[in-house]
């Protein structure tokens, strides 16, 4: 029997690691083998934990790709993993493509896989694979922060002074959150 995908997506600052944490957390009080893998790319706050942006957090396994080549480690052969029933997958979003069939399997295997990430960049653009991740899940949740100019919902996550590149990952917290109005009236929606 097959198992399920969900996805938690939304712009910075907006709570997906903590509902990340949260479905994790739960289902282990249901007596489910859960793991939490997050890329290594990802080191802000710690190398082995998933955390989120007021300290709660949870230890993790860190999954290192090679950013040229895509080559990503076939994590869904670590015990761990094999033996887990709930996979969670924080900053989804930095993964390469070759991910996906890798998703693909822990689904196929009856797992119920869990990811979070960011769905749009700076430039209010599709980050990497998480639109993908979307169309092939059964439920998708996507969370808002608060605008950082008015108070509305955020609507995506501008760079601040001091992201004054044009790359598209940036990984620090140099972030504010930004309704479409206010983000347009920003400069930063090009």
């Amino acid at each position: 029997m097959a198992g399920s995908l969900e996805v938690f997506t939304g712009g910075m600052f907006a709570e997906k690691s903590t509902a990340l944490i949260r479905e994790g957390r739960r289902n282990i009080i249901a007596g489910k083998k859960v793991v939490f893998l997050k890329p290594a790319l990802d080191n802000r706050y710690a190398e082995e934990s998933v955390v989120t942006h007021d300290g709660v957090e949870h230890k993790a396994i860190n999954v290192r790709f090679d950013n040229f080549s895509g080559r990503i480690a076939t994590f869904y052969k670590l015990t761990e993993v094999m033996e887990a029933n709930v996979v969670c997958i924080d900053e989804v979003q930095f993964f390469p493509k070759t991910i996906l069939p890798m998703i693909d399997k822990l689904v196929y295997s009856g797992k119920k896989v869990v990811v979070a990430g960011l769905d749009m960049d700076r430039f209010g653009k599709p980050f990497g694979i998480v639109p993908e991740l979307m169309a092939r899940a059964e439920k998708v949740k996507k969370f808002h922060a608060v605008c950082g100019f008015c108070g509305s919902d955020a609507w995506v996550s501008l760079g601040t002074e001091n992201l004054k590149n044009n790359n598209q990952v940036n990984v620090s917290n140099d972030y504010i959150p930004a309704c479409r109005t206010c983000a347009e009236m920003e400069g930063g929606i090009k």
